[in-house]
């Protein structure tokens, strides 16, 4: 009787087993952590980090400079970005989650992982910003009379202020989109020209922010 029963333990032990192995295997989201970035002589730093989208300031350590969520720092799902003597410490990503439902989810969640994976090669030379491209850079725009900057992410994604007014854009290939305008952007010296696509006349030289300051 005893044996019988151990035999029936150790089989219902090994189906577990195979269960468990059959399983698709969930991925795990980024752990939540802490990390620090400063921005070094008021310039633009960017910390990469699987931040799984997700990022809040846990400790300013900048003694003069506020740190600001979109004006000062920020994050995509790359890292996260300060600006403008900003320093601090951030908590990034989130924990992984378990259980009977992410554990059925677990095809649905692989199939989606391949068509990212696919989707990212398609999309990684359409967006992707060159390292002289990413960063805090100022112009004067002549014909708009007013004085520009720009801060550009490695991911694509732009903010900056023209006349005291806030704007957002994109980056796209080597187009740059700054507000309601669409630039065409080449590179010269330690910044690039931008030239409006619908005027020529209409250019902006811009210069990192705080060169040769």
């Amino acid at each position: 009787m005893v044996q019988q029963t151990l035999g029936v333990l150790t089989r219902g032990v090994a189906m577990g087993l195979v269960a468990v192995l059959a399983t698709p295997a969930v991925p795990l989201k980024a752990d939540e952590r802490i990390i620090r970035c400063e921005s070094r002589n008021h310039r633009y730093r960017y910390c990469r980090a699987d931040t799984d989208n997700r990022a809040s300031l846990v400790s300013q350590t900048s003694l003069f400079a506020r740190c600001e969520l979109g004006r000062t720092w920020g994050y995509d799902g790359r890292g996260v970005w300060v600006d403008r003597g900003c320093a601090g410490e951030f908590r990034v990503g989130r924990g992984g989650s378990g259980g009977g439902a992410a554990a059925a989810a677990g095809a649905i969640a692989g199939a989606a992982i391949i068509a990212a994976i696919v989707a990212g090669r398609n999309d990684k030379h359409r967006d992707e910003v060159p390292s002289w491209a990413v960063g805090s850079f100022r112009g004067y725009d002549e014909r708009e009379r007013t004085s520009v900057e720009v801060r550009i992410t490695p991911s694509g994604t732009t903010d900056g202020y023209a006349g005291g007014e806030r704007f957002t854009g994109r980056w796209t290939r080597d187009r740059l989109e700054l507000g309601q305008f669409r630039f065409k952007v080449t590179r010269a010296g330690h910044g690039f020209n931008a030239v409006d696509e619908s005027d020529d006349a209409h250019r902006v030289y811009f210069s990192p922010a705080g060169w040769g300051q």
